[in-house]
């Protein structure tokens, strides 16, 4: 779990970098050759949208209540099942480690 927040905190920097590269290419600040590829720009709005999915992850795990973490993820796991692949409530990372690599491998 440990890796997994890391991880995202690496897509979540990238993600930034990709989008100051996008603005500055727009502005012509940069040459032709810097700017932001079709698929960095899509795999920065793809971390985009895990981050409203991974606050509510982090603030339970912040909260010092012993199972929180647990049951959260727990409930998470359950509804992505229940529901499909309509609605994402783990962020991609998290989503690999509680999942399993298949999954998250199809995706990509």
């Amino acid at each position: 779990m440990l890796w997994a927040l890391v991880m995202e905190g690496v897509e979540t920097t990238k993600m930034v970098h990709t989008f100051a590269r996008h603005g500055t290419g727009k502005l012509r600040l940069l040459p032709k050759h810097r700017h932001p590829t079709e698929e960095e720009l899509r795999e920065a709005v793809e971390q985009l949208k895990d981050i409203p999915r991974f606050l509510p992850f982090f603030v339970v795990v912040v909260v010092p209540v012993p199972g929180v973490t647990e049951g959260y993820a727990l409930v998470a796991m359950t509804l992505e099942r229940w529901l499909g692949k309509k609605v994402k409530f783990l962020p991609s990372q998290f989503r690999e480690v509680l999942h399993g690599k298949e999954e998250g491998e199809e995706e990509k």
